[in-house]
């Protein structure tokens, strides 16, 4: 997929109506300088050196969670992880959901 197109469709993905984990990232992705880099950022360095999350509080990252819990829970159930914190769960999810917008945007090759 070209760089145009797949900017489009990520910001598609930003625009949707409804509130999902692929909504939020997709938005803080555009936010970035040059969005498609990173994808292979996050693989190359991991998601917790590229989106520094972690600068934020406690009560913010549990407020992350409380409101992407379900499909938080989901990722996990569906690929068979557990996870001990809130914190390390939504990292995975934003791991994972890096992952399949990735596959959706072409960026594999």
């Amino acid at each position: 997929m070209s760089k145009e197109k797949a900017i489009e469709k990520l910001q598609s993905m930003a625009d949707e109506p409804k509130d999902s984990l692929k909504k939020f990232l997709a938005k803080e992705i555009l936010t970035h300088d040059e969005p498609l880099d990173f994808f292979s950022l996050v693989k190359k360095f991991g998601m917790e050196t590229v989106y520094h999350y972690e600068d934020l509080d406690e009560e913010q990252m549990q407020e992350f969670y409380n409101t992407y819990s379900k499909e938080i829970i989901e990722l996990q159930e569906e690929n068979k992880v557990q996870h001990q914190t809130d914190t390390e769960r939504s990292w995975y999810a934003l791991e994972k959901i890096t992952e399949k917008i990735s596959k959706e945007l072409d960026l594999e090759r």
